[in-house]
């Protein structure tokens, strides 16, 4: 990816920096406004997070553990990715760390070198997350249509003798002629809605 194309994933990405309101943030402030970044700041840390945020920069601070675990919570599938910005480590603060689910870390004192980098693999994660996420959706909804079309083939199978190819051809015929999927006809056989036909 060039440079142009870099700074184009960049510009205008809604940035909510979560940090105290010190010369530290405003350094941070400064650079994402700089790269084309719609930029807010919140501090302390808010129990959700604001509508239209792409990525979040968060300080962990221990003194925040209770509102980091209150957002934490709150985050959907779909929330922006976190990128956590830490002091220093121990056990305590790398608690809190793996508790915020960051999809990057930076380290303190914070400087503008890196954060392009960091904020670029930040977003590479979500779009990776989503796409995944919705790829197992479709699993999942596949795989409930197939058991809905086993269950009901065992229904027609149990009510009228069909054997296992006919109630197949039964539900795949019903299906065309009401120009809808085998799935939507299995489940008004399960509700006992389909009418009843001859075996084909």
């Amino acid at each position: 990816m060039t440079t142009a194309n870099l700074l184009s994933e960049l510009k205008g990405l809604r940035v909510l920096v979560l940090h105290p309101q010190d010369a530290e943030a405003q350094i941070v402030l400064g650079h994402l406004q700089r790269i084309g970044c719609e930029v807010q700041q919140r501090w302390p840390v808010p129990e959700r997070l604001p509508q239209g945020v792409d990525v979040v920069l968060l300080s962990i601070e221990l003194d925040q553990r209770p509102a980091i675990e209150r957002l934490v919570d709150n985050l959907d599938e779909q929330a922006p990715p976190i990128i956590a910005i830490v002091g220093y480590e121990n056990p305590s603060m790398l608690q809190l760390v793996l508790l915020s689910q960051p999809a990057a870390v930076i380290e303190r004192p914070l400087r503008p070198f890196g954060l392009l980098t960091q904020l670029l693999i930040a977003r590479s994660f979500w779009r990776r997350r989503v796409a995944m996420l919705a790829e197992i959706r479709k699993l999942e909804i596949r795989q409930s249509a197939v058991s809905r079309i086993s269950m009901a083939k065992t229904l027609l199978m149990a009510r009228h003798g069909f054997s296992e190819p006919q109630a197949h051809q039964r539900i795949q015929r019903d299906a065309m002629a009401q120009r809808c999927s085998m799935d939507v006809v299995a489940q008004q056989i399960i509700d006992n809605d389909s009418p009843e036909r001859a075996p084909p």
